[in-house]
């Protein structure tokens, strides 16, 4: 039996703790405590997934931005070295191009493990589903509103 597949759920994280909304429009917030349940587990982790997906988005954006603003370093440098103004200038403007080339380097690499981190939350989300659907569904379906005794579970 294959589950379906995890829908991205909307998620935002302030003070008070992360916000996620599912793709069925409930919403719900977890404070850092501890995790009860299998669906607050895959809200988690697909609530994660997607915080990671606008921040590979952000790292694209950062990388275009980086790159634009080097291009536009080569051409200031060309104009300064053809008005002749001064090698000081020309040093500075090719150091901050250095820089903004560093930094679109670091944002791409930044990108890469930021999406590996989605799809291990994205695997996470599908796999808990996957082990330990069943055994949740029979527990929520069960008819018993309170665990065993403890003889129950030490009897042989």
């Amino acid at each position: 039996m294959q589950p379906n597949p995890p829908a991205p759920h909307a998620a935002t994280v302030d003070a008070k703790g992360v916000h996620v909304t599912t793709a069925a429009g409930k919403s719900r917030t977890y404070s850092g405590g501890e995790v009860i349940t299998l669906t607050q587990v895959i809200d988690l982790a697909e609530g994660a997934a997607t915080l990671c997906q606008s921040s590979t988005e952000t790292c694209l954006e950062l990388v275009d931005e980086s790159t634009q603003l080097a291009a536009d370093c080569d051409e200031l440098i060309a104009e300064i070295t053809a008005k002749g103004v001064g090698e000081n200038l020309i040093a500075k403007s090719e150091y901050l191009k250095e820089q903004l080339t560093l930094q679109a380097h670091a944002a791409h690499k930044l990108r890469d493990q930021i999406q590996g981190g989605e799809e291990a939350c994205r695997t996470a989300s599908a796999n808990a589903e996957v082990r330990h659907g069943a055994i949740f569904r029979a527990v929520a379906d069960s008819p018993l509103t309170k665990p065993a005794e403890r003889d129950f579970y030490n009897a042989r």
